[in-house]
């Protein structure tokens, strides 16, 4: 009976190391936004997460808004959840993930990014011009 348990735990032990050691092959964006960023910036990624509150300084992005997230670069979302708010002059309250993401991970959330605003980069867009689009540019 003893040797039963043991190979049955033995069993359901590697049926499950061994998919997880796959998965991280296979980044999820969302899975990833999800566990990290959702706090802030809300589960639909439109700037609402519990961590927001409307006193706040500068209020987490939305991740939906189009008219925002077309005149970024891939790399320009990057840099910045790499290096945090700070990083391009924003808030402090977001972090800096590149101690916590490896690179690979900080692709997939941008893809993800990308699926959320339903957009790609436009080409260069003045801050001038985005504030007539989107008034609460900072």
């Amino acid at each position: 009976m003893k040797m039963l348990i043991f190979y049955l735990f033995f069993v359901l032990y590697f049926a499950t190391i061994l998919p997880l050691a796959n998965a991280e092959s296979e980044i999820d964006g969302h899975t990833l936004y999800f566990y990290w960023c959702t706090q802030c910036h809300g589960v639909a990624g439109r700037g609402d997460g519990v961590n927001s509150t409307s006193d706040m300084r500068i209020n987490p992005r939305d991740h939906t808004d189009a008219s925002y997230m077309s005149t970024r670069t891939d790399q320009q979302l990057e840099d910045v959840i790499k290096g945090g708010g700070v990083s391009i002059s924003k808030s402090s309250m977001m972090p800096p993930w590149r101690a916590t993401l490896t690179d690979k991970e900080i692709k997939s959330v941008v893809l993800y990014l990308r699926k959320l605003c339903n957009c790609q980069f436009e080409g260069v867009v003045s801050d001038e011009k985005l504030r007539k689009t989107s008034p609460d540019f900072k």
